[in-house]
């Protein structure tokens, strides 16, 4: 894995995914990989100005050591009042700036790594870097929280939803974060978190009422006993969660409506009471 160093020269990565997120405005420019400057939002560490009359971003560290200048169409930047030459042209497209991969490694000290397997690169800003820690190995609830907010990697010869439902069901293994399902219109999606930090889909079953016969995609998990629940109900702004014991009989252990308790208001995971954490990754 990479870290916080200079990123080495690598083949062009098929994808670029940011703080978990794929980006989709990733580009290419004489052969190396560009990504916007601002979809490196972290607060806590870099924030951003832009100056119309001379086409300058500066960056700026929260602490103020760091600050870096960036002027479309050029092939150098300034970091801490000295020119650092960048391996391609800095871009400037319908307002946004793009730099480079490897300059963002060393110059801006975001975590950059290149997956060349699948070929992805993989992008954390400080503020990311903590989460994959909590994703990784921290607290069993917030981990969950950050798995459901993470870009989902579905092949495309993978099954589509075609049946009817307005509520969301995200199923757990007991004590874990790194496999979970999502059901949703009669069709249901197991995933597994790699260890780049990615929700990657390994199963899906379409059971909807809809389908002619009940279809299947991928390798079916295995050695999953117990689990837990958390079913979002958005139509009616409800939320159900509970366990589902290994002979599948289900156990519902609280609920919610989101219109008359606010303070539940974009909650999709609780913790569940007595519930340990066994899937820690080192």
């Amino acid at each position: 894995m990479g870290g916080y160093s200079a990123y080495a020269a690598s083949p062009s990565p098929n994808q670029v995914f940011i703080d978990g997120q794929l980006q989709n405005g990733a580009m290419m420019v004489e052969g190396r990989t560009l990504v916007q400057l601002r979809s490196l939002d972290d607060p806590a560490w870099l924030t951003y100005s832009y100056d119309a009359k001379t086409h300058t971003v500066t960056a700026r560290s929260k602490d103020n050591r760091k600050v870096v200048l960036l002027q479309a169409g050029q092939k150098t930047a300034t970091v801490d009042g000295k020119r650092v030459t960048l391996d391609t042209t800095i871009v400037n497209k319908d307002g946004h700036t793009y730099v480079p991969l490897r300059f963002i490694s060393e110059s801006l000290g975001a975590y950059v790594d290149y997956n060349s397997k699948d070929k992805r690169a993989i992008i954390r800003t400080p503020v990311g870097q903590t989460a994959f820690n909590t994703l990784m190995r921290g607290d069993l609830s917030e981990a969950r929280k950050i798995v459901l907010k993470l870009s989902r990697i579905i092949p495309s010869d993978a099954l589509q939803p075609n049946g009817e439902g307005f509520t969301l069901t995200y199923t757990f293994p007991e004590g874990e974060t790194l496999r979970f399902t999502e059901e949703y219109k009669g069709l249901t999606t197991y995933f597994e978190v790699n260890a780049d930090g990615l929700a990657v889909a390994k199963w899906q079953k379409d059971s909807s009422l809809l389908s002619s016969k009940q279809r299947e995609w991928g390798a079916k998990p295995v050695g999953i006993g117990s689990k837990v629940y958390f079913s979002d109900m958005w139509m009616t702004d409800g939320f159900v969660y509970g366990k589902i014991d290994a002979e599948g009989k289900v156990t519902e252990l609280g609920n919610f409506n989101r219109e008359k308790e606010p303070k539940y208001k974009n909650v999709v995971i609780v913790p569940i009471e007595g519930e340990k954490r066994v899937d820690i990754k080192s």
